[in-house]
């Protein structure tokens, strides 16, 4: 049965009441007792929270002003109060820390940390660590955690402030970052002076001391000192007794005129070993012009000089040997031109040109000749040849192997009997001298040529006809074998008149890009067209064709008969 109101309020009124008064009354005992941080009301305008401490307005505003956050803990950890920076480092609405654990703050691991911190903070007392504040996106931020106790009305809460290690985390890396890029640069440097072998210094006039990079220490080959400095004595006992009091000079005259220097510098090694050295300095002045002290680099150039003196010399041997080289070769051509005939004979009816060209080369003069001279019989021998070798014994050769064909060509009449003799005297002489000769006679009357050949190219024939080249009878190289096993030959061809006989040495047709065959072919193409032509034109075109301004390695000779036709002029 439901009890009667009293004094006219509703039953379940009154239970409503007493119920919030039991609630206030277990709330007052649990305040009495310290189990309560806050209490939150309600009111007209919603829920508030309200601490146990109500003078701490001014706190608040200190705090609310700074650029770190702070954050008001009750001593069981819980936040009471946290200012608008502490929001915007965690990224979170200010009201909705109020109330929470202060340890949700920082990641988990970190907890224990934060704690014991918060723990340590007895009041008047103030703890410093390290650690990171857990953003809402995740992230964490760098913090300078500080916790000091306070005693407020006899109420112990803690004044935890949070400063923002973000901006000085950065620094730090930054810092670390150009730390390592600069001891790289130092490395690099120190490499760099290693391998050009030079060094920097500089000198302090304070201390009269001078302070060295590594390299100086090798260059006057001494170990390095620990503080990295020398003094000048030790400096001038490096030197050669004779280079000593260059450097003292060389900073005298800079003091005194403030320009740069230059010095070379003997050092030598404990070992004997003496280092040819050069070095550069300026002086160094302050903003008001005083001297500082001097600065400057030391190499060593000893390589440099040894490679610079190693060049002079090859220089100066090459320049010898060129001389050498270039005197021989006068001597040779002198030599040569000696026995080459001094003009051409006169003879009825032909015509007569010549040309010799020595090897390009210096030390390649060779054996090659011609010769032309009237016999008794009013015939004209020719003759060209070529002894083996590029040097004065090839030239002397060659002048031995002509004068013999001259007197043996006026006791024989066969060309074949004159180069068996010419044979016999080379391999007679011992000296395995080789040598290829080529002799005929023209008998103009008989418009007649007979000749002997002897390991040497064939004569080429221009007439009107074409162009061909005359088959050689079988003929050994002089001197190749013994004169009882040597045999030659004569061969006859007509020549007839305007016919143009062609007598030369293999320089003319010989390259190293190609075979002999060719270059016989070359000769036939470039005679194509020089029928009739007069003695020196034909001479001078084939130079020109078959060496047209390029190096040739041998000498060349060219003899050309052109058999003029009856009652026509002398070109």
């Amino acid at each position: 049965m439901t009890r009667p109101p009293e004094d006219g309020v509703p039953a379940d009124e009154l239970g409503r009441l007493r119920s919030q008064i039991e609630e206030l009354d277990r709330a007052l005992t649990a305040i009495r007792a310290g189990d309560v941080d806050a209490v939150v009301l309600g009111g007209p305008h919603g829920s508030q929270l309200y601490t146990l401490v109500s003078a701490d307005r001014p706190y608040r505003v200190i705090v609310e002003e700074m650029g770190d956050g702070a954050v008001t803990v009750s001593e069981r950890g819980i936040i009471l109060y946290a200012n608008l920076r502490l929001a915007d480092l965690v990224g979170a609405d200010r009201a909705t820390l109020l109330g929470r654990e202060v340890t949700e703050l920082v990641d988990a691991s970190a907890a224990n940390t934060l704690a014991s911190l918060l723990a340590a903070g007895a009041p008047g007392t103030t703890r410093e660590d390290e650690l990171e504040l857990v953003h809402a996106d995740g992230s964490t931020v760098p913090v300078l955690a500080s916790v000091t106790g306070l005693d407020i009305e006899g109420v112990i809460v803690r004044c935890l402030i949070l400063a923002d290690l973000t901006a000085r985390r950065r620094g730090e890396e930054e810092l670390a970052g150009a730390y390592a890029e600069l001891s790289r640069s130092a490395h690099e440097l120190e490499e760099a002076q290693r391998i050009g072998r030079i060094g920097s210094w500089f000198w302090n006039p304070a201390t009269d001391e001078i302070t060295c990079s590594t390299q100086i220490f090798r260059i006057l080959g001494i170990e390095p000192t620990p503080s990295g400095t020398l003094s000048r004595t030790t400096l001038v006992a490096s030197f050669h007794p004779e280079d000593a009091s260059l450097a003292t000079t060389a900073r005298q005259r800079a003091l005194a005129d403030r320009r740069p220097f230059v010095i070379e510098q003997r050092v030598v090694h404990a070992g004997g070993d003496v280092r040819q050295t050069v070095t550069r300095g300026e002086v160094v002045c302050d903003a008001d012009g005083a001297v500082a002290g001097m600065r400057g680099t030391t190499q060593d150039v000893t390589e440099q000089r040894r490679a610079a003196t190693a060049v002079l010399e090859a220089r100066a041997e090459l320049m010898r040997q060129t001389m050498e080289l270039a005197e021989e070769h006068r001597l040779k051509e002198s030599l040569q031109r000696a026995v080459l005939p001094a003009r051409l004979p006169f003879v009825a009816g032909v015509e007569l040109a010549a040309r010799y060209l020595p090897a390009d080369m210096p030390s390649l003069v060779g054996g090659d000749w011609y010769d032309a001279f009237c016999l008794p019989d009013g015939s004209l021998a020719v003759a060209v040849g070529d002894v083996v070798g590029h040097d004065l014994d090839a030239a002397a050769t060659m002048g031995q192997v002509r004068n013999a064909l001259r007197a043996y060509a006026f006791g024989a009449d066969s060309p074949a009997e004159v180069l068996g003799q010419l044979n016999s005297l080379i391999t007679g002489l011992g000296d395995t001298g080789l040598a290829t000769a080529l002799f005929g006679r023209l008998d103009p009357a008989q418009h007649m040529f007979r000749w002997s050949c002897g390991g040497h190219p064939p004569p080429l024939l221009i007439r009107a006809a074409g162009v061909r080249l005359l088959s050689c009878p079988a003929g050994v190289m002089l001197g190749a074998v013994p004169a009882s096993r040597a045999r030659y030959a004569d061969a006859h061809a007509v020549i007839e008149p305007d016919d143009l006989l062609v007598l030369y040495t293999d320089g003319l047709i010989e390259r190293r890009d190609r075979d002999l065959d060719a270059g016989f072919a070359a000769l036939a193409r470039a005679a194509e067209d020089l029928h009739g032509r007069p003695a020196e034109t034909v001479c001078a075109t084939l130079m020109d064709r078959l060496l047209p301004d390029q190096e040739h390695e041998d000498d060349v000779c060219l003899l050309v008969l052109h058999v003029l036709s009856p009652g026509s002029p002398r070109p």
